[in-house]
């Protein structure tokens, strides 16, 4: 064996034959990568797939008011706003079409999608609070589920990271997801 191959075979100085520990056969400890956000991410998402959630109630509820408004306990004269529930049916399904999509938003960590499901979650309380003699249980439910959406993005939304635009590598449905 020629004295060049043995030296690189050996411990520089040392010609003992032991590797170097800095030699790529010798597993290097890597620390996990920091959580980033803390305990909250998992609320956050809680509160996406509540206001999915809320959406999709919506969506029923305004396929009942435009199909079988019979179903509902008082007529359409006995709500707070008198509109008929052909009305409250589209109120209903575009409400639930943005609460979904904002839903979706806020799972995927989109900062505009925080703004507008705070401000959907809103106008979704009250639409229930004026919708309260006709279904209370489905609008005190959905209400409930407002209120702690919003509670959510409120208070815990802004210790969660956002994604901006190309940054997207995590997400409840893009790359990365669990």
């Amino acid at each position: 064996m020629s004295e060049s191959t043995q030296r690189s075979r050996t411990t520089p100085g040392t010609g003992t034959g032991i590797p170097d520990p800095r030699e790529p056969s010798v597993p290097e400890v890597v620390p996990p990568p920091a959580v980033s956000g803390g305990a909250w991410g998992g609320w956050v998402t809680f509160a996406g797939i509540t206001l999915v959630l809320v959406g999709c109630v919506h969506l029923i509820e305004g396929l009942i008011a435009l199909t079988k408004p019979e179903q509902y306990l008082v007529s359409s004269r006995g709500l707070i706003l008198q509109l008929s529930y052909t009305g409250w049916g589209w109120i209903h399904l575009i409400g639930g079409i943005v609460l979904i999509v904002a839903g979706v938003g806020v799972l995927n960590r989109n900062s505009l999608a925080r703004i507008v499901g705070i401000a959907a979650a809103g106008l979704s309380a009250l639409v229930n609070l004026t919708f309260l003699s006709a279904s209370p249980v489905y609008a005190i439910t959905v209400i409930t589920l407002d209120v702690v959406f919003i509670y959510a993005m409120t208070v815990h939304g802004g210790q969660v990271p956002v994604n901006r635009g190309n940054e997207r590598v995590t997400g409840f449905t893009g790359p990365g997801a669990p």
